[in-house]
């Protein structure tokens, strides 16, 4: 067994479920590590769980009930990756996998307008999100997206740019580059640098995103996502804009409200009147396809501005996170970036489920285990 590098004591507040924490830990090295709990009586129990260190911090998927924990940490072997994540780069895409099951992938072809992340699939594959090139009913939702409909550089012609929908003057998100993919036992992720252009290809902003997955079970998986906007060729308006997330998500037609399928949200609220322009943290649709009973729910982040965001979600399909239009406009100054942060949970079951408990996760992610001295 590996030499001892800390040994570590948090507190959970409630019962953790297959659930990525992050603990720091000075003086460890990056890379792969193994923790140990440790028992009452000072024994180890069960298996030693894989994590990764980078920075001094160090990230595991654990389940653990409530209450004070002793975790004993030590370097570990080579990494074996949880998720892989693989630049396909004739085809313009990435693609994350969990074990040889493609879960999802991040396409960024020239022919569209902006980039997506989908579908996203069960193990069977199944599709969580909608994906249809042949669609006339908003064929600008693909999946996984990002969108602002109404964009202005100040100072220039360059006004009310639609980056939502894609009419003939409609902006451009250009990929400009993958920045990182790094694999690792517990998580894995990858960043993009992408290019806001005006139809004539004139920038407008910067942007760049970071997509993280959770080494998880299939029942319950994970996409945090970190996306910044960055004023870099003078100061950015967004206006007052229903078609707007920045976040979108379109869910697959068997999921949709109007189908069988539900919405809610984390006051309770219940179906897209009740929904529909209301701050939630966080808000929850799905429905039963293909024999699955599936579901997505997206965490608003506390560090986001105006939080908890208002939800544009329809029965037709459409989930986003949007401020633009229930809260008013805002504005980037010039040199200045503005950064969004979201969870967004994939599961298999019913939002009550014993082993999905959509409440507890989003409060597992604003309360994460507090490291006792």
């Amino acid at each position: 067994m590996s030499d001892i590098i800390k040994t570590i004591k948090i507190k959970t507040s409630r019962d953790f479920k297959d659930e990525p924490i992050n603990l720091r830990c000075d003086g460890v090295r990056d890379g792969a590590v193994e923790l140990t709990l440790n028992e009452q009586n000072g024994n180890y129990s069960a298996a030693p769980i894989p994590a990764d260190a980078e920075g001094g911090i160090i990230t595991a998927i654990v389940t653990l009930p409530a209450g004070e924990h002793t975790l004993t940490v030590r370097e570990a072997g080579s990494i074996k990756p949880g998720v892989t994540i693989t630049e396909v780069a004739g085809d313009d895409r990435i693609d994350i996998k969990y074990g040889d099951t493609r879960f999802t992938s991040y396409a960024y072809t020239k022919s569209l307008p902006k980039p997506y992340l989908g579908p996203i699939l069960t193990p069977d594959g199944t599709s969580y999100t909608r994906l249809d090139f042949t669609t006339t009913e908003h064929p600008h939702h693909r999946s996984v997206f990002f969108g602002v409909g109404d964009v202005t550089l100040e100072g220039t012609d360059i006004k009310n740019i639609d980056f939502w929908n894609e009419p003939q003057m409609r902006g451009i998100q250009t990929h400009e580059g993958i920045e990182k993919i790094v694999c690792g036992a517990a998580r894995s992720s990858f960043t993009v640098a992408s290019k806001w252009r005006a139809n004539d290809g004139r920038p407008v902003m910067d942007a760049e995103c970071t997509y993280t997955f959770y080494n998880q079970g299939a029942d319950c998986r994970f996409i945090d996502i970190e996306l910044t906007f960055k004023a870099s060729y003078g100061t950015v308006t967004f206006g007052k804009t229903k078609e707007a997330g920045p976040l979108g998500v379109r869910l697959a037609d068997q999921l949709r409200g109007d189908r069988g399928g539900y919405i809610e949200n984390s006051y309770g609220a219940r179906g897209e009147v009740e929904c529909w322009g209301r701050s939630a943290n966080f808000c929850v649709c799905g429905g039963e396809a293909n024999g699955h009973m599936l579901g997505i729910a997206a965490f608003d982040n506390e560090k986001n501005e105006r939080y908890p965001t208002s939800w544009h979600v329809r029965d037709y399909g459409l989930f986003a996170a949007n401020n633009l239009y229930f809260k008013g406009g805002l504005k980037i100054d010039e040199g200045q970036s503005l950064t969004y942060r979201y969870r967004l949970v994939f599961f298999e079951g019913k939002p009550d489920d014993r082993n999905i408990r959509i409440r507890e996760r989003f409060l597992a992610y604003v309360n994460p285990p507090r490291v006792l001295k």
